[in-house]
């Protein structure tokens, strides 16, 4: 059976979409996110599983209480930056604050540095490949940004199918635990997580799951609070829209309403199926398993 590694983008989306329409309230506070985390933290008790939550620091600010009882559940905290910025957009040192802001905000909310990162949007590219090595000096055990989706550009290739250890020079390494992807007729479908869970059957999603496992003994699964929302999501708009605005909110609601109430009960189906762990808990076992075969970056960013 293999152990599927469950993880959540733990993030505030109202937040992240009113940011986007230039609300000037919207980092505050609200009541999404509250029963978002309950509905997550009562189906993972529910199936008696562990995931790990990649937390953004900015999110963690404004619902710290949130975070220490995703901790005090035993959850496992880990790194996913603070503003939610692509690496692309910000400079090595701009990149380091980011994430050195969030591990200490962490540490100071649960007692414990985390071990692991995702970057925002999957966005460690051949471009910003840099990102590896200042994670490794940040003291980070693992990543897991890699995601083998034709909708990001310039990603790193070839991605395997299987967590890897990246040399980056002497001394100096970090693993990766790339997003599954299920591979039918040598097309890539990204089933890890996101839209195709909210749009493909779950029998579909099951059979694709079962198969990556015959390559991959930890396939990687990733979800966002919002996709387990027991109420639908709605955009608060201004006053006042403006047209840009009014269009913005219609088609996030759009992109993110759809097939998202099935989300949960699909994940009870892989869980009757397949034990779900979080990073934490498989690490030794990956690093026993997959720790033979080390990649290294050559400067085009392709693995070798």
């Amino acid at each position: 059976m293999a152990k599927l590694l469950l993880s959540f983008d733990f993030e505030d989306w109202h937040q992240l979409v009113h940011r986007a329409l230039g609300r000037p309230d919207w980092d505050q506070r609200g009541h999404a996110l509250e029963r978002q985390s309950a509905a997550i933290l009562d189906l993972l008790d529910e199936l008696g599983a562990k995931a790990t939550f990649f937390v953004l620091g900015m999110t963690a600010e404004r619902y710290p209480d949130l975070v220490q009882q995703i901790a005090a559940k035993g959850h496992e905290l880990a790194c996913h930056g603070y503003a939610h910025r692509r690496v692309p957009a910000q400079s090595r040192d701009e990149f380091r604050a980011d994430v050195e802001r969030c591990a200490q905000l962490l540490e100071e909310l649960s007692g414990k540095r985390p071990h692991g990162y995702r970057a925002p949007a999957f966005s460690i590219t051949r471009d910003t490949a840099w990102a590896y090595d200042v994670l490794a000096e940040l003291g980070f055990r693992y990543d897991s940004s890699q995601y083998d989706s034709p909708r990001i550009s310039r990603r790193i290739t070839p991605v395997p199918p299987v967590p890897y250890r990246l040399e980056l020079g002497p001394g100096r390494q970090i693993w990766e635990f790339p997003i599954t992807v299920w591979r039918p007729r040598r097309r890539a479908i990204p089933v890890g997580g996101g839209a195709y869970w909210r749009a493909l059957p779950t029998a579909l999603l099951r059979k694709a799951l079962r198969e990556a496992a015959h390559d991959n003994a930890y396939p990687v699964l990733y979800f966002h609070p919002y996709e387990l929302d027991p109420q639908p999501l709605r955009v608060a708009l201004p006053e006042s829209p403006t047209p840009r605005q009014r269009l913005l909110a219609a088609w996030k609601s759009v992109q993110r309403n759809p097939g998202r109430r099935l989300v949960a009960d699909r994940i009870r189906a892989i869980a009757r199926e397949h034990e779900l762990s979080s990073y934490e808990e498989a690490h030794g076992e990956v690093v026993e398993r997959y720790g033979a075969r080390p990649r290294s970056l050559s400067r085009e960013g392709v693995l070798v």
